[in-house]
C-alpha cells in the first residue's frame, strides 16, 4: 500500500512538472551560438565543434551531472535492499 501511494505521488509531480512547463518557450540566444560557432577553434583548439562544446565549455556540467547519476544510482541501491529485520 505504501509503495502504492508513492508511486502515485512521484507520477503525480511529475504530471504537474510536465503540465505547468509544456507551456513554456524558451528561443536559443543566437549572440552566444554565433559565439561558440566562430571561436571554438581559437577557444579549445578542438577541430570538431561538438567536442569542443562538450568536452571544454561544459566540461564541469558534464562532471556534475555523471556525480549526480552515481549518487542517485547508489541510493537507487541502497533503499532497493530488503531488511529481513523490516515488516
Amino acid at each position: 500500500m505504501r509503495k502504492g501511494l508513492a508511486m502515485l505521488f512521484c507520477i503525480a509531480s511529475a504530471a504537474l512538472v510536465l503540465y505547468v512547463y509544456s507551456d513554456t518557450k524558451i528561443v536559443a540566444d543566437t549572440f552566444v551560438a554565433d559565439y561558440y560557432i566562430q571561436n571554438f577553434l581559437k577557444d579549445t583548439y578542438a577541430r570538431n565543434g561538438v567536442a569542443a562544446i562538450y568536452l571544454n565549455y561544459r566540461v564541469f556540467d558534464s562532471i556534475f551531472e555523471t556525480l549526480i547519476l552515481l549518487v542517485s544510482v547508489t541510493a537507487v541501491i541502497n533503499f532497493s535492499w530488503r531488511r529481513d529485520d523490516e515488516k
